[in-house]
C-alpha cells in the first residue's frame, strides 16, 4: 500500500481530495476497507507566496492554467484549483447548511428544479457531524432563514471586526436581523496565545500558512491517511488505457503501469468538474 507504484484491486476508489471527497476519506478510512484516494494535484506548497496578495490574486499563481470553452466557442479560465483538499484550500471557510426548501421542488423563472430524493432532515445529522469536524463557529438562532438544528455550533461565532460591528449594530437599529458568518476556523479567541488561527487578512481566497483554516486536507485527508488502509494518489489524472486507469500526468506510459480496479467509486470531483466532463466530448477525455 505505501508509495505510488504498483497495481491493485479497492474496496472503494474516492475521486477527488475536496469537501466531498477528503470527508468522506475520513469517514471511511477507520472501517479497514481498502481505500485509493485520488487527487488530479498536488500538495499545496507551505510558502511564503501563500499570503502574498500579488502572487495569489494578481499572477493566480495557484490557480490552474487550463483553458475552457463557453457554449459558444469562447475561452474562459474556470479559475479554479487542482491541489489535495480541492478548492477548500482557497474557500473563505464560510459553512452554512442548505436551507430547508432547498431539498423540495423549487420554481424559477426559466423552470422547476425537481425536488431531492432525500429530505432535509436526513441530512441534519450529519450537518452536525460536519460542523463538529469543521471546527464551526456560529450561533443558533441569529439567522432568521436558518434551518432548524438538533445541537449547537461546536464554537461560539467568530467575533466582529470593529467596522463590522458598528454595520451589525446599525442594521439591528433599523430593524434588520444581521448574523455571524458560520466559519470553519481553529480560532480560540479566549486563549488568543493558544489559538491556531491568528485571524490573518489573508483567509478568503488564499491557502492558510499555519493551517488553522478548516480545509478538506487538514481536516479530513490527513488525519485519514494515518490509516494504513487508505492510500492517496496525487497528480492522477483518468488516460484512455482502461476505465480504472490512473497515473502521473503527462505518462500515459507510467499510467498503464498503475492500473487500479474497485469495488465502489466515489465521484467527488465537484459540481463544476462534473459539468464540464460530461460536457466533453469523448475524444477530449483523453488527457
Amino acid at each position: 500500500m505505501s508509495g505510488n507504484g504498483g497495481n491493485g484491486h479497492y474496496d472503494i476508489i474516492i475521486i477527488g481530495s475536496g469537501a466531498g471527497g477528503g470527508t468522506l476519506a475520513y469517514k471511511l478510512a477507520p472501517s479497514g476497507k481498502r481505500i485509493l484516494l485520488l487527487e488530479r494535484g498536488d500538495y499545496v506548497k507551505r510558502e511564503k507566496d501563500n499570503w502574498d496578495p500579488k502572487a495569489v490574486n494578481a499572477e493566480g499563481k495557484y490557480q490552474t492554467k487550463e483553458v475552457w470553452r463557453d457554449r459558444d466557442g469562447k475561452e474562459l479560465h474556470p479559475h479554479t484549483n487542482y491541489y489535495v483538499g480541492g478548492n477548500t484550500k482557497f474557500y473563505g471557510a464560510a459553512l452554512f447548511r442548505l436551507r430547508k426548501e432547498d431539498f423540495g421542488e423549487i420554481r424559477h423563472h426559466r423552470g422547476i428544479s425537481p425536488a431531492w430524493p432525500i429530505s432535509y432532515e436526513d441530512l441534519e445529522p450529519y450537518y452536525s457531524q460536519a460542523e463538529q469536524l469543521y471546527h464551526v463557529h456560529g450561533q443558533r438562532g441569529e439567522d432568521p432563514v436558518e434551518p432548524p438544528a438538533k445541537i449547537p455550533y461546536p464554537h461560539p461565532a467568530v467575533s466582529h471586526e470593529p467596522r463590522m460591528q458598528l454595520l451589525s449594530d446599525d442594521f439591528a437599529r433599523l430593524g434588520l436581523r444581521p448574523f455571524h458568518t458560520p466559519l470553519g476556523v481553529m480560532l480560540d479567541e479566549r486563549n488568543p496565545h493558544k489559538s491556531k488561527c491568528i485571524r490573518c487578512n489573508t483567509c478568503d481566497g488564499f491557502p492558510c500558512l499555519v493551517y488553522a483554516k478548516s480545509d478538506a486536507q487538514v481536516v479530513s485527508v490527513d488525519p485519514a491517511l494515518e490509516h494504513p488502509n487508505l492510500k492517496l494518489l496525487t497528480n492522477a489524472l483518468r488516460f484512455p488505457a482502461g476505465d480504472q486507469s490512473f497515473g502521473p500526468r503527462g505518462d500515459a506510459g507510467s499510467c498503464r503501469d498503475q492500473r487500479r480496479s474497485g469495488d465502489v467509486f466515489g465521484g467527488c470531483r465537484g459540481g463544476l468538474m462534473w459539468s464540464h466532463q460530461f460536457r466533453r466530448p469523448a475524444a477530449a477525455l483523453r488527457e
